[in-house]
């Protein structure tokens, strides 16, 4: 029987490794409109604790007759401890404690054997975010890691009787005897029952000269089940791992074994049928609201959508509707290296120079005596009403357009009276919600996203 003080020794152990593998973070809003909800649900929890139970069931060289029932066997409980590294990844470590129980009944061979099971391993756990919308209560999950483990398994050979001990003798009909069914004085024997108390250690029986085998093996636990959603702190887990050891001394029998004991070439393994709760208990509540919030909203500005094809994506663009192969500058504008006002692909004089006093709409400088007659030009109009009439010569910025009415909710959020919603102020708008300093709810924000792209 495992004591209190090792089981508190491991859990410490535990405990330590996951601290010191989880990364504190100082802000979790920085920056948040360049980043998008899986960044923002990866750095909002703090490790989670789980506690399971379950049923395991032995798979080796002793044909275990409670195969058939993945829910009938040995009970056995778990603790884990996770961090999850990104929206769709964590990390766990995790340890087992139960009992492993064997048992074969004839018709050639009667074998058994327990032992009490203590696994510690890592694991990385996969819940399949990138296939299945967020939202979802319920989602499955794959795991896959590596463990350590021990056993020291006993058999259920003998019996005592008023103080008497006596072996078991399995005869042909079905019968537990005191005697072998071969012996002369069988008519002497008396039947038993088995008390199934396991109180012979198979190691040192050495029945089949496998010697001072190793109690201690690693394995590869396979682990498939569904999360179930229950509060915004609490997950309930159900879940089914095998355990691929590497060793095939856990029943005492193996390849190696003599007679009908021998065994077969495979590694033995066991199957764990479990439910546990996982649970959250060090995220501030501010911060699981915030993710649960905004865990579906996909920022417009993260798509990096780019209309025209010239490399800067439609947000950071002040000119949206550049020829296809025109090279651009970081604002997406057609490059002007002549600084005439004329970008270069329909600019006709490529060296304008400097103290120029205008040039036309082809790039090339106008003289004085052009712009003199332009002066008693009957269909001349005022320079201030050019882009009114030649909207395509305004290169470097873009057209003023008639806004959208800004909503009555919004309108308080138009600081400097332009009648428009500007990406300052939007920001703005987004901190105020973070900093609970607005009396707008997160559809509000959802809905100023969607009248800010309109405008």
């Amino acid at each position: 029987m495992l004591s209190l003080k090792k089981i508190l020794f491991i859990f410490s152990i535990v405990v330590l490794a996951a601290s010191n593998s989880i990364a504190q973070y100082d802000e979790f809003y920085e920056n948040l409109l360049m980043d998008d909800e899986e960044n923002i649900e990866s750095l909002a929890f703090k490790p989670i604790i789980g506690f399971g139970e379950g049923v395991v069931n032995f798979y080796g060289d002793v044909n275990n007759a409670y195969r058939q029932n993945p829910f009938d066997g040995n009970y056995a409980s778990t603790m884990n401890v996770s961090r999850k590294l990104n929206s769709f990844l964590s990390i766990n470590f995790l340890f087992m404690y139960g009992k492993l129980t064997g048992n074969e009944l004839g018709p050639t061979r009667y074998l058994n054997f327990e032992t009490d099971l203590l696994n510690g391993g890592i694991s990385l756990t996969y819940n399949f975010k990138h296939l299945i919308n967020a939202n979802q209560p319920i989602r499955p999950f794959i795991s896959l890691g590596i463990e350590t483990f021990q056993f020291a398994s006993k058999g259920d050979l003998k019996t005592y009787i008023n103080g008497t001990e006596y072996t078991y003798n399995y005869w042909s009909d079905g019968t537990i005897r005191s005697l072998p069914e071969t012996d002369p004085r069988a008519f002497q024997s008396i039947i038993l029952n088995r008390d199934y108390i396991y109180e012979t250690n198979l190691r040192d029986e050495n029945f089949d000269g496998l010697g001072r085998y190793s109690q201690v093996a690693f394995a590869l636990p396979i682990d498939i089940g569904i999360d179930l959603t229950i509060t915004d702190r609490m997950t309930m887990r159900l879940g089914n791992s095998f355990h691929y050891t590497f060793t095939d001394y856990i029943d005492d029998i193996s390849k190696n074994s003599k007679g009908i004991r021998q065994g077969n070439k495979l590694n033995d393994g066991f199957l764990y049928t479990y439910v546990s709760f996982q649970f959250d208990l060090f995220s501030p509540i501010e911060d699981i609201a915030v993710v649960e919030n905004f865990k579906t909203v996909k920022y417009v500005i993260t798509d990096n959508v780019d209309s025209d094809g010239d490399k800067v994506d439609d947000f950071n663009d002040n000119c949206p509707d550049t020829p296809p192969g025109v090279a651009v500058n970081y604002e997406g504008c057609p490059l002007d290296d002549d600084d005439d006002g004329i970008p270069n692909y329909i600019d006709k004089q490529d060296n304008t120079p400097r103290d120029s006093r205008a040039v036309g709409l082809d790039g090339i400088k106008t003289l004085d005596s052009e712009l003199i007659a332009l002066l008693y030009d009957p269909d001349a109009i005022d320079h201030k009403d050019v882009f009114k009439y030649y909207p395509g010569a305004n290169t470097k910025t873009k057209t003023k357009k008639e806004y959208t009415e800004i909503p009555q909710k919004f309108k308080s959020l138009d600081t400097d009276g332009d009648s428009y919603i500007s990406i300052d102020e939007l920001q703005k708008a987004i901190n105020s919600l973070f900093d609970f300093s607005t009396d707008l709810s997160v559809d509000d924000i959802n809905d100023l996203i969607d009248f800010f792209f309109e405008q």
